[in-house]
């Protein structure tokens, strides 16, 4: 006979045991427990997550203390592991252990904060009957943050007592108040997304649209600043960066809406600001694949791979420096302001001859022509293309799906997504095939840049050819890698699926699967 299912329940004002103990009282039976006998004595603990929020999204809670890491989730298991109280800033940082890879598969890349101080007491409560047996357990933490107390409980069925393991549950069921603990105790858990919800409608003119996706864009850029300044974690920066360039994108597919004088200065203003945290960005993507690079190679390259990667830290902490710098300056943040300033207020922004066009006529017909374009450029790839071809298509597949994504609120959700996934799949392979391209460029070029002599400047060399070699062979299998994908992306399904979605006009092509010339 198999036991029940263990049920978890959330008590937004802690856990009152004598209200349960009177609802247990004419079946005779009562919970105890040191937790339910105050006052008790906890442990004091530092709520951590992302500036993101990775925790609190994947609807858990992750709390330090003294002893180690508590990760307590809406549902299922609390799990434990020893972890130092500081020194640790990223999941890789922390010793191997059970909640270390639950962090690594949530948010390899993003720096830990605290999010505010609490209060735990764990305790396991037993249920029992009027002979003092245990028909059931129940584990339970409880957090309190100054007057401010959250509860969990989980129960734990005993072979049996199935129908004390029901009466507890339909009790605690009632008792429920399934407030999270980030609002209940006013933890200072981020709200922050890099995709917000950007909320349109089909008849808006293209250019209230158009200032309201750039505006929405604007503030994820600016509230990337701090952590960048700060340099927390290197999403910081690659946020700032994927930002702006869904506004400049946007900005250039949205052509005729906004007049091309203005339309121009915006372009070289986002150009500006952009282009002192190149340098940066592209340091950034070769230390974080750093231990990538060492298995490439074998053990006799390692010591010139480590000489190179102190090159690229020195690199890196210089560009950090300069983009710092222009961060904090009054000249930035002027610059920054009055972009703002000028997409909140749409009247302000001078018009293009397309600026009162029903934004989702005009969406769908750039959407179908950038599709139709993307896949004339896709039906000439071939094993013999020449990279700045596939180059040329990367970009081009990077702004059909911005131009889908800002679009998306006016289309069917579910068929946007559908395209969407077909589209990322590809452009994983293309921006795969444009990381080892670049980064074969930059190892050459900094092969030039540090030449020296002596022992370092041989085993450089040495390491510097080893990897080149190993990034041209995984660049190889890219391409094929992107011909595969090719051939879904533009088929007459995929094709007759962006016209049923996208073609506005012609009631027949949302009927039929027409292929496009390639």
């Amino acid at each position: 006979m198999n036991l029940p299912f263990s049920q978890t329940f959330m008590l937004s004002a802690g856990i009152n045991v004598n209200k349960i103990n009177a609802l247990l009282k004419d079946a005779g039976m009562t919970l105890a427990g040191t937790a339910c006998e105050p006052p008790c004595k906890g442990v004091e603990g530092i709520v951590l997550d992302t500036f993101d929020a990775a925790v609190c999204n994947s609807d858990a809670l992750l709390i330090q203390t003294e002893s180690g890491l508590v990760s307590i989730p809406w549902s299922g298991d609390v799990t434990t592991q020893a972890a130092p109280e500081s020194q640790w800033l990223f999941a890789r940082d922390l010793p191997q252990g059970p909640v270390r890879e639950q962090l690594l598969d949530l948010s390899p890349l993003r720096a830990f904060t605290p999010a505010g101080e609490v209060t735990v007491v764990r305790d396991t409560l037993s249920l029992l009957d009027d002979e003092q047996k245990t028909c059931c357990r129940v584990e339970s933490v409880t957090l309190s943050r100054g007057k401010n107390t959250w509860a969990r409980l989980r129960t734990r069925p005993m072979r049996g007592y199935d129908d004390s393991h029901t009466l507890i549950c339909g009790i605690l069921k009632n008792l429920e108040k399934p407030g999270l603990p980030a609002q209940v105790l006013k933890l200072g858990i981020s709200d922050y997304t890099s995709k917000p919800v950007i909320r349109l409608a089909g008849n808006t003119p293209a250019i209230k649209s158009l200032c309201k996706i750039v505006s929405t864009f604007l503030q994820v850029t600016r509230r990337n600043e701090p952590g960048l300044i700060e340099d927390l974690d290197t999403e910081f920066l690659h946020q700032w960066r994927v930002s702006l360039r869904k506004v400049r994108s946007v900005l250039t597919l949205f052509k005729g809406v906004v007049a091309a004088e203005a339309l121009d200065q915006l372009k070289l203003d986002f150009k500006d600001i952009m282009q002192d945290t190149n340098l940066m960005r592209d340091r950034d993507v070769y230390l974080l694949s750093k231990d990538d690079y060492f298995a490439l190679v074998p053990p006799q390259a390692h010591p010139g791979l480590g000489v190179l990667f102190d090159l690229l830290q020195q690199d890196r902490d210089e560009a950090f420096g300069k983009v710092k710098a222009m961060l904090v300056s009054k000249a930035y943040k002027k610059r920054i302001k009055s972009i703002q300033k000028i997409f909140e207020a749409p009247k302000a922004l001078p018009k293009g001859p397309k600026a009162e066009a029903p934004s989702k006529v005009f969406a769908a017909d750039l959407v179908l022509k950038r599709y139709k374009k993307v896949c004339k450029l896709a039906g000439r790839i071939t094993d013999d293309t020449p990279d700045e071809t596939i180059h040329e298509l990367r970009i081009q597949c990077k702004k059909l799906r911005y131009l889908i994504e800002s679009a998306r609120p006016l289309f069917d959700a579910k068929q946007v997504k559908k395209l969407l996934k077909t589209l990322k799949g590809l452009q994983e392979h293309l921006g795969s095939f444009n990381d080892q391209s670049v980064q074969q460029a930059t190892l050459a070029q900094c092969l030039g840049r540090y030449p020296g002599a002596g022992p370092n400047a041989k085993a450089l060399a040495e390491s510097i050819g080893a990897l080149t070699a190993m990034l041209y062979r995984k660049q190889l299998a890219e391409r094929q890698k992107i011909i595969e994908n090719l051939s879904r992306f533009y088929s007459p399904e995929t094709q007759g699926a962006f016209n049923a979605l996208f073609d506005l006009t012609n009631t027949t092509a949302k009927q039929t699967n027409t292929r496009v010339d390639a």
